[in-house]
């Protein structure tokens, strides 16, 4: 069954959750396709960003509570395994070595906000929302989200989502910095879509070793981190796309970095 399809435009891998039905769950399947189509994005070197929307007005409602409901069954391991399903595909967009941007219409859910926040960057509809109702269901939060949003969010916003379940929409998360940008639910896609196109002439390895120093911001202390700007500053400046963007800039001409992900 598939229920995230995949397709190019242009110079972005789209990738859409289609299982409308339940709100784009993570029912069965949805786990193995989502890194599947994360794979096939890192290695087509036509790809240059990737994109993640939910069908039918939802981006994600998160674990599918038929399915959490039977893990009571299960032993500890077999909850753990399980579980790792959905680190692995967390772990899998937020190590992406390309731009990865949420599309979020109507809102996020659980797991679902795991998803969005896991991306570099965020497109979301005005009158959408971002939900952590694990509280109320006498669950706890999973896939990284605590950890995700504390990044980005006050403790008592962080505690409001996640200790009362309340919605959060988006012009309080605009107010965090957490949206790059708000627009009309009808124009989510083509927002996107066209946020996308700024990267189509990016330098591919830059950005990957970008996203590395980003990542590692959160965690290191200010000298591990010079020191790792300085190893990846090293790399970059015998490649080929620092020569061409040098030599471009020098020359007063555009910059072709496109050409180079053919070599």
């Amino acid at each position: 069954m598939t229920i995230i399809n995949n397709e190019i435009i242009d110079t972005t891998l789209f990738i859409s959750l289609n299982n409308t039905k339940t709100r784009n769950s993570m029912i069965p399947g949805f786990h193995d396709q989502m890194q599947s189509s994360i794979k096939k994005g890192e290695e087509n070197t036509s790809v240059s960003s990737i994109i993640i929307y939910g069908e039918g007005n939802f981006f994600c409602a998160g674990g599918d509570l038929n399915g959490l409901k039977k893990r009571r069954d299960m032993s500890i391991e077999e909850r753990f395994n399980t579980l790792s399903q959905l680190n692995n595909t967390i772990s899998c967009i937020r190590e992406c070595s390309k731009p990865t941007i949420a599309a979020v219409e109507g809102g996020a859910a659980g797991a679902g906000v795991s998803l969005a926040m896991a991306c570099d960057f965020l497109i979301m509809a005005e009158d959408a929302f971002f939900s952590l109702a694990y509280v109320k269901i006498g669950l706890t939060p999973d896939g990284g989200v605590t950890k995700l949003l504390a990044e980005v969010l006050p403790k008592q916003v962080l505690s409001e989502m996640s200790l009362l379940g309340d919605r959060i929409f988006a012009d309080q998360l605009n107010k965090y910095g957490m949206i790059n940008v708000m627009t009309r639910k009808s124009l989510v896609k083509s927002e996107a879509i066209e946020f996308s196109k700024k990267f189509e002439n990016s330098p591919y390895n830059s950005m990957k070793r970008i996203k590395i120093l980003n990542r590692q911001a959160y965690k290191n202390n200010f000298l591990d981190q010079m020191k790792l700007e300085a190893e990846l500053m090293v790399e970059s400046q015998g490649e080929k796309e620092s020569m061409e963007g040098i030599d471009a800039f020098l020359e007063k001409r555009s910059v072709d970095f496109k050409k180079l992900r053919k070599e």
